[in-house]
C-alpha cells in the first residue's frame, strides 16, 4: 500500500514541508511518484524517514545522510559501509552524552553547594 506525503507525515510525526525539504536535499532518492508526480510512501520509507528524523535530531549532518541513501541505492554490498557509519555517530553520541553526565555531575555538586550555603546564610540570620 502507498501512502501520499500528507498520510506518511502523519505516521512519522513530521510535516510534510519537512519531508519535501529531506527529498529536495537527496535523502528520498528511492521514493515513488505517482502519474502526476505526487510522492508516494511505502512503509519500508516511513522507516527512512524516521531514521531521518532521529540522526538529524542528534547531529548527523544532510550530506551524511544523503551519502547514505546513495549508499542504500548501490545496494547490498554497501551494507557494511552504512554500519560503519552509523556505529562512528554512535560512539560521537555516547561521547556527547558522557560528557553531558559529567557536566550535570558537577552541576549539581555545585548547586549542593549554593544551596548549603544559602540555608546557613538563612539560619544565620534567625
Amino acid at each position: 500500500m502507498l501512502l501520499t506525503i500528507k498520510r506518511a507525515a502523519e505516521r512519522v510525526s513530521v510535516s510534510p514541508s519537512t519531508i519535501r525539504y529531506y527529498d529536495d536535499e537527496g535523502l528520498l532518492p528511492f521514493v515513488e511518484r505517482n502519474q502526476n508526480g505526487y510522492r508516494m510512501f511505502k512503509e519500508e520509507d516511513l522507516f527512512w524517514l524516521e531514521m531521518i528524523g532521529c540522526m538529524r535530531a542528534t547531529g548527523m549532518s544532510i550530506e551524511t545522510l544523503r551519502h547514505v541513501a546513495q549508499l542504500h541505492m548501490e545496494g547490498p554490498s554497501t551494507l557494511e559501509e552504512r554500519v560503519r557509519i552509523f556505529k562512528d555517530h554512535q560512539t560521537k553520541l555516547k561521547m556527547q552524552k558522557k560528557n553531558i553526565d559529567d557536566a550535570l555531575d558537577k552541576l549539581e555538586t555545585k548547586m549542593n553547594i549554593l544551596e548549603s550555603y544559602r540555608t546557613s546564610m538563612i539560619n544565620s540570620q534567625d
